[in-house]
């Protein structure tokens, strides 16, 4: 039987002044109220209700427990009510990760445009390539620009990324732009070292049914953050694979050419992976739709 029960039956009976007036209060039984007074009394080994066929009084013992009782269940009354209001309006500390590059595209979407709609939330942002734990890190929210790979996290798609090769006007003029992704291996090639296959790039077909190519590449440049090889490409180091979203400003400025074009086999996702939780905190959720609301267009 709920203790909690057992203490608000007895809130009720003595401010009822009966069983009777309390059962019909409270939507139950008399025998029910009853029940609860009994196993409460059994509960603590004392009478703290005296009952004539007449009246009910307390007892010295009653009259004590119904104050830190009544002060209990006060408690838990606050407490509920708070709980319910962080549900209806997002609040507290929101742990999020992310990779500096894809910050630096998105980092108003990611911190001021949030906290304007949710200003009694706290963001504490993490900027790092580290792949986190987010169990043992405490993290509320990683964003990953990549495909899913932990099946423990729930992984949500916040917007397709397509991976563009580009190279400098310059470096083409010197070295001359590749027609076949075979022209690759002639070519310096800056490797972002956040890609899995750090060094060898996969490209589609030029015709229907045909088998996807994978070459190897090399070059001097090896760096593990996107904007920096995008930089690297534009001052005409070399051929580089980089999201799209960190290249089309360069390419429609004209620093940069993006070379076999729609070739690239590569295809990753924004993600927000999140651990698996039976009741997900309303400011996690609530993040995660803004940055589907927001990245996703």
């Amino acid at each position: 039987m709920d203790r909690l029960d057992q203490m608000e039956a007895f809130i009720r009976v003595v401010d009822a002044g009966s069983f009777t007036a309390a059962a019909r209060q409270w939507g139950r039984s008399k025998a029910v109220v009853s029940k609860y007074i009994n196993a409460l009394e059994a509960h603590l080994g004392v009478e703290l209700l005296r009952r004539t066929t007449r009246s009910l009084s307390l007892t010295e013992a009653g009259r004590a427990y119904r104050e830190r009782c009544a002060d209990v269940l006060g408690e838990i009354q606050s407490l509920e009510a708070s709980v319910r209001q962080d549900v209806a309006a997002p609040r507290g500390l929101l742990r999020v990760t992310a990779p500096p590059g894809l910050a630096s595209h998105y980092l108003d979407v990611m911190t001021k445009d949030f906290l304007a709609r949710f200003p009694e939330v706290t963001l504490d942002l993490d900027l790092t390539h580290r792949m986190v734990d987010l169990i043992e890190d405490n993290i509320d929210v990683a964003i990953r620009v990549t495909a899913p790979r932990d099946s423990s996290l729930v992984a949500r798609r916040i917007a397709p990324v397509s991976i563009v090769a580009v190279a400098s006007p310059d470096y083409l003029r010197r070295h001359g732009t590749p027609r076949n992704p075979t022209d690759l291996r002639d070519r310096d090639c800056i490797v972002d070292t956040n890609f899995r296959d750090q060094q060898r790039w996969r490209f589609r077909p030029r015709r229907i049914g045909g088998k996807t190519e994978t070459v190897s590449v090399d070059g001097p440049l090896r760096v593990n953050h996107p904007d920096a090889v995008r930089e690297m490409a534009e001052a005409g180091l070399g051929i580089a694979l980089v999201p799209d979203f960190v290249a089309r400003e360069s390419l429609d400025a004209g620093s940069l050419c993006e070379v076999l074009r729609g070739r690239v086999a590569f295809q990753w996702s924004i993600l927000a992976v999140y651990p698996r939780r039976k009741y997900l905190p309303v400011r996690v959720r609530a993040y995660v739709e803004h940055l589907l609301t927001h990245m996703g267009e």
